[in-house]
């Protein structure tokens, strides 16, 4: 039976923090090779679809677990996905309005913001490369549909509040840099999205192999047949994993790779 190979994408395929937003060379082959033996090849990523880079979609991936596994396609089908309740949005966007916070939620085709002029905002679409034409800050909570939400705090003093107001809707996920946070629906995730799939798939869990390096691939690198932290990945996720291997920019991918026989 095939393997399925999932892949996280920030920190694990790419690192934009250092201006790398382009799967290598060296990747690609050996997602290719993968590919070529039978396997499939996914994304397993906290972004959304249309925030996903054009560097990074350009790759033929065989299906996307996106949104913290809120939203699932296999060859262009969708497969799984949870809706975010309005009340769960409206108490966000309560929550910035009054501590000046910026906010996103997202789905694949827009990601609905508070303020496109908000500084935060405009400093965290840059660094991640969200496209402007994706961005939406007029609409009406109770008209979108969206799998996923993220903040970005102020300042450290605006922590306890984004946990205490948020907790009761959300899983509250802190990335590895900055002030900014996935939020999760309760329930989900890249783990829950990889098992749907594999079932849909007629798969086994044994056969799923994961990389990533964040707080939110802790589940998958736990619950996949065989998890793989990269070297560069927060504590957490190391101790999650099966496997750590070396950091992206030491080739972290295609050792592991080799070191199991897959390549």
């Amino acid at each position: 039976m095939n393997k399925l190979f999932f892949f996280d994408i920030d920190g694990t395929l790419i690192d934009c923090h250092s201006g790398d937003y382009s799967i290598s060379s060296e990747v690609v082959n050996a997602l290719d090779q993968l590919k070529q033996q039978g396997h499939d090849v996914f994304l397993a990523t906290g972004r959304c679809k249309c925030f996903i880079l054009d560097e990074v979609m350009a790759y033929p991936f065989s299906g996307y677990v996106t949104c913290n596994g809120a939203h699932v396609e296999y060859k262009n089908e969708i497969v799984y996905k949870k809706v975010i309740p309005a009340k769960a949005i409206q108490k966000t966007h309560d929550l910035c309005v009054k501590r000046k916070m910026a906010y996103y939620f997202e789905n694949s085709e827009c990601i609905y913001v508070l303020d496109k002029n908000n500084p935060r905002h405009i400093e965290f679409k840059t660094v991640w490369g969200m496209k402007d034409k994706i961005i939406e800050d007029q609409f009406n909570i109770e008209d979108i549909e969206t799998y996923i939400g993220m903040i970005v705090a102020n300042d450290e003093k605006d922590i306890p509040f984004i946990q205490r107001e948020l907790s009761e809707y959300f899983d509250v996920q802190r990335h590895l840099d900055g002030l900014s946070f996935d939020l999760t629906l309760k329930g989900e995730s890249k783990a829950k999205g990889i098992l749907e799939l594999t079932k849909i798939l007629h798969n086994k869990v044994e056969n799923t192999i994961a990389f990533g390096d964040g707080r939110n691939d802790i589940e998958m690198l736990s619950q996949v047949g065989l998890g793989i932290a990269m070297g560069n990945a927060a504590n957490e996720a190391k101790e999650a994993a099966d496997y750590v291997t070396t950091e992206i920019h030491d080739h972290g991918i295609v050792n592991a790779l080799n070191h199991f026989s897959f390549l």
